[in-house]
């Protein structure tokens, strides 16, 4: 959209714009008081038409109640809630950081999978919050039994700091709520559903569990789990679970890492984690040696080499906002700033004095120190320092788990040897470079393979060694699927009724065997994929592979249907892989537009009717431009983006 204008709201003043959904908008805020103080926070607030539906506001109403009780670091705490004008709204603490879908989605641009660490301390975070919120009593200790029921990735911010806190209870469910769901009103978005709510039935604690390891397999696959193109079909394929382990599509994922992922998705509630301190513990057992506060480091680390220009550009919004509402501030009239005593004019028109508070404050004062708190009197300079830039990283790491676990391994990086054994852990390795990595083991075929090192980011490779065959005089190729070895050593045999002898026939050497495997896509261009490793794009001609031995082979490419096969590699020679990738098929998107000051709506030039009410259109897939023009005589422009078959909403 256009870049925001700062306006004030009731005694906050909005600074920038966050997000806009369907029923409210969010904004980074902030608010200003005596001697300098100011404060930044995240304003909720209903859409101004949406303020005279009695259903919505009971529900907005109900998220504050829930949420203003829930007070732990793996939730996003509540300040406020209130009106002003005809805006209902809530104050809550700012997350600078992106929600998971936003890490997935900036991941699978680089084409890259969340590292598996990250992924498990995330869900651990996520599982504790969950936790504390099932079983949160009222002040007499009566059970509250909230259930979020919308547990997905967007409700899930990361901080920059690496942080996890989950958001958004709207249509959380609560012993104490004044708004019920009608029978048969499914509420929560479909793909991170759980069976039984996906078929409108009771639902207790247990849902938000089997919510939880969606987003876990999704953060570990980089796929979307239940993702379908019609909602009837997403719920149809949720009521049945049919799903595979994260390890299908990533083979990194350990055996202990898929159990734990599928006794949460356990179609029934009885067969999975029977509460969320349960799914906490397995992740935390599953991490150990690695601690939380380590990971948290680590992760601090990834999100600000990720999303390092996001960082710059939201730093330079909100400096320059914060700036503007200072102005605005600055600007007005504050008497509750001033002394504590002031005149005031009576309804006769004399002036009167108004009371002083000291006596009030002496009492306060005396409260407090009876019940032995402590009075802490917070300070700010009247113009803090800007926020310091976060350091970036500035090494690599390298984690290697070596099979079988037998092999007596010796790792080289660049012929230099790094390690030896079927474990490693090397960091502090100099970045920005390619390198080779090369695994020899005694009775196994060397292995080798050219690496990236990125700054800041631990690259993780599972090495699975062949062992050398050494066949007989009559049997020139090797057994079927033992992995052979590019070189043999063939000894002539002895007879058996004849003493142990040295050989009297001089070994014969087998010059390695060589074999190239060219893969090929109509159109060309394609990602090609092996064993979920990237090793080119088509045309290719790839001579990493073993003789005789099966892979799994994937071709992807923008605008076009993947395509997965098992390519058998021959015992010499080349082998031609051709496959016909398929376009896919594109589905348009509707895009709304809604003002609250009426104008004449036009997108992408052409005129599509007087707002409001809010005018809705199908579109084609991508960025459309959108201007208003006021019946005052004022514009409004901006633009949205439309993927295939979403739904999209520009509101001015």
């Amino acid at each position: 959209m256009a870049p925001f204008q700062t306006e004030s709201f009731g005694r906050y003043y909005l600074v920038d714009k966050v997000a806009t959904g369907g029923m409210a908008e969010v904004f980074k805020a902030k608010s200003f008081s005596h001697g300098g103080f100011e404060k930044l926070l995240v304003i909720k607030r209903i859409l101004e038409h949406l303020s005279d539906n009695e259903e919505f506001v009971e529900m907005f109403i109900d998220e504050a109640k829930i949420t203003v009780s829930l007070q732990h670091p793996n939730i996003v705490q509540i300040y406020d809630f209130g009106r002003i004008n005809d805006n209902y709204y809530l104050s809550m603490e700012c997350v600078e950081g992106k929600d998971v879908k936003g890490i997935l989605r900036k991941l699978a641009q680089r084409r890259k999978l969340l590292p598996t660490e990250f992924a498990v301390y995330i869900a651990h975070e996520m599982a504790k919050g969950l936790y504390y919120a099932h079983t949160k009593v009222d002040s007499e200790g009566r059970p509250l039994r909230i259930i979020h029921r919308d547990i997905s990735p967007s409700n899930i911010l990361v901080s920059y700091t690496g942080e996890v806190k989950i958001a958004d209870f709207g249509i959380a469910k609560a012993e104490s709520s004044a708004y019920d769901t009608q029978d048969g009103v499914l509420k929560g978005k479909f793909e991170y559903m759980s069976p039984e709510q996906a078929s409108g039935a009771e639902l207790d604690h247990r849902s938000d569990i089997f919510s939880a390891g969606i987003i876990l397999h999704e953060m570990l696959t980089g796929r979307r789990l239940f993702k379908t193109d019609s909602d009837v079909k997403t719920l149809e394929k949720i009521k049945a679970v049919d799903i595979l382990p994260p390890s299908a599509l990533n083979p990194n994922v350990p055996a202990r890492l898929d159990d734990i992922v599928m006794k949460a998705l356990a179609r029934d509630p009885d067969d999975r984690f029977q509460d969320a301190r349960e799914l906490q513990q397995a992740l935390l057992e599953f991490s150990y040696p690695a601690t939380p506060d380590l990971t948290r480091e680590s992760l601090a680390h990834f999100m600000q080499e990720l999303f390092a220009q996001e960082i710059e550009d939201e730093r330079a919004r909100l400096a320059e906002g914060t700036r503007v509402a200072a102005e605005m501030y600055a600007a007005e009239p504050h008497p509750d700033d001033g002394d504590w005593q002031m005149a005031a004019t009576t309804a006769s028109g004399t002036l009167a004095t108004r009371p002083s508070r000291w006596p009030l404050l002496v009492a306060l004062v005396a409260v407090i120190v009876l019940a032995g708190a402590l009075v802490v009197v917070l300070t700010r300079e009247p113009h803090p320092p800007p926020p310091e830039q976060p350091e970036q990283p500035t090494t690599a790491s390298l984690q290697l788990r070596i099979l079988p676990p037998d092999a007596q391994a010796t790792i080289y990086l660049d012929d230099q040897q790094i390690g030896t054994g079927t474990e490693l852990l090397k960091e502090g390795l100099p970045p920005g470079r390619s390198v080779k990595l090369r695994v020899v083991a005694e009775g196994y075929r060397e292995w080798s393979d050219t690496v990236d090192l990125v700054a800041g980011e631990r690259l993780r490779q599972q090495v699975r060694l062949d062992p050398i065959v050494e066949p007989t005089p009559d049997d020139s190729e090797p057994t079927e699927g033992s992995g052979a070895a590019d070189a043999a050593v063939v000894t002539p045999p002895v007879p058996a009724e004849s003493p142990p002898a040295e050989p009297s026939a001089p070994q014969v050497v087998v010059e390695p065997v060589s074999v190239d495997a060219r893969f090929v896509s109509d159109p060309p261009g394609a990602v090609v994929l092996v064993d979920g490793r990237r090793v080119g794009t088509t045309p290719l001609t790839w001579t990493d592979g073993t003789p005789g031995r099966s892979y799994s082979v994937r071709y992807e490419l923008d605008g076009y249907e993947p395509v997965e096969f098992s390519a058998r590699l021959p015992s010499s020679g080349s082998r031609t892989f051709s496959q016909t990738l398929a376009k896919k098929e594109v589905l348009p998107g509707k895009l709304s537009v809604f003002s609250s000051k009426p104008g004449t709506v036009f997108v992408d030039g052409q005129e599509w009717g007087v707002t409001p009410p809010m005018q809705t259109r199908e579109v084609k897939p991508g960025t459309h431009s959108i201007r208003i023009e006021h019946t005052d005589g004022s514009v409004s422009e901006g633009s949205k983006e439309v993927a295939p078959g979403a739904k999209e909403r520009a509101t001015f």
